[in-house]
């Protein structure tokens, strides 16, 4: 399968064009996802990785790291 990515500046046009992406035979559409919720997501899973840790009694490294290990 291929798989096309679109990047939407104006989310009001989102409704229109999956209705007329969606009308072409063997084409489904994913769901979407906003930066904002990419990021979220981000958070959460190094929450996650750093709560999970410290229950296993892991040293963790200083937040800066963290931060910027998250931004690489």
């Amino acid at each position: 399968m291929t798989q096309l990515v679109l990047n939407i500046e104006n989310p009001d046009i989102l409704p229109h064009l999956r209705s007329v992406l969606g009308s072409f035979r063997g084409v489904s559409i994913a769901e979407s996802v906003s930066e904002d919720d990419r990021i979220l997501k981000s958070i959460e899973t190094a929450y996650e990785e750093v709560r999970s840790a410290r229950e296993q009694g892991k040293r963790l490294g200083q937040l800066d790291e963290l931060i910027a290990e998250l931004k690489g």
